[in-house]
């Protein structure tokens, strides 16, 4: 019986906050997305609400995991005018290094063709004002883009490679930011903490309920009772007296 008592509070103090181990895995919610450009240099917001993805955040190696899921980000200069939309799934990414997914897709909206260029795929359209060139994403992560006619790239097309580099700047147990920014030319003027590009991710903890942190406390605490108290050539122990 003092063996059994001795054990069962051992796992009352463990189940109730007197373990001592450190868990280096947190489930967060994607709260905001914003990238930082000419225009705005403190961040624009881009738009998540059809996002239906699922993190988790690992405190240790840094690095944030998609568990399920799609992340869905338009960016949009009104609300009937949309840049670009990113959707993403399995993403991996964080602690400075390159980032991966299992799926990246990025769309064009109606703006780049009023302005004469192609935002997801990064070129313009040339003199004659007509798109001439071909881009393509996936399967996965793959992309492609053939420049044709008088269009000229301003740049690599968008990709996962977007958000390498993402390192938290930001994390306290609760809000995590990550950031890949950079500033450069005329922005190395601006006043700290302003950037002309990049992206920074915001998001929170999502808190377990009370109640299912009891429950799964206790499912816990029976099973390792009544693997102490019924063991072979014993009768059964307290616990299992109740069942």
């Amino acid at each position: 019986m003092q063996a059994t008592s001795a054990t069962l509070a051992a796992a009352v103090a463990a189940t109730f906050g007197g373990g001592t181990a450190d868990a280096a895995a947190w489930n967060v919610q994607l709260t905001t997305i914003a990238q930082y450009n000419n225009s705005a240099n403190s961040g624009y917001a881009l738009n998540i609400t059809s996002s239906t993805a699922t993190f988790s955040y690992d405190d240790v190696t840094q690095l944030l995991s998609q568990t399920g899921g799609t992340v869905n980000a338009r960016l949009n200069t009104a609300p009937t005018s949309t840049l670009f939309r990113h959707s993403i799934t399995g993403l991996v990414m964080g602690n400075g290094g390159a980032t991966s997914a299992a799926s990246f897709v990025c769309t064009e909206g109606n703006f780049g063709g009023n302005v004469g260029a192609s935002i997801c795929g990064n070129y313009s359209f040339g003199a004659n004002f007509t798109s001439e060139s071909t881009t393509t994403w996936g399967p996965g992560t793959a992309v492609s883009r053939i420049i044709g006619g008088d269009d000229s790239a301003a740049g690599p097309q968008e990709s996962i490679a977007t958000y390498d580099g993402m390192t938290t700047v930001g994390w306290d147990g609760s809000a995590l930011v990550l950031r890949n920014a950079t500033c450069t030319g005329a922005c190395a003027t601006l006043p700290a903490g302003q950037f002309n590009n990049g992206y920074r991710w915001n998001l929170m903890v999502v808190p377990v309920p009370a109640a299912a942190w009891l429950f799964g406390g206790a499912l816990g605490l029976l099973g390792v009772v009544r693997r102490r108290s019924g063991t072979a050539g014993q009768g059964p122990g307290p616990l299992q007296q109740l069942r």
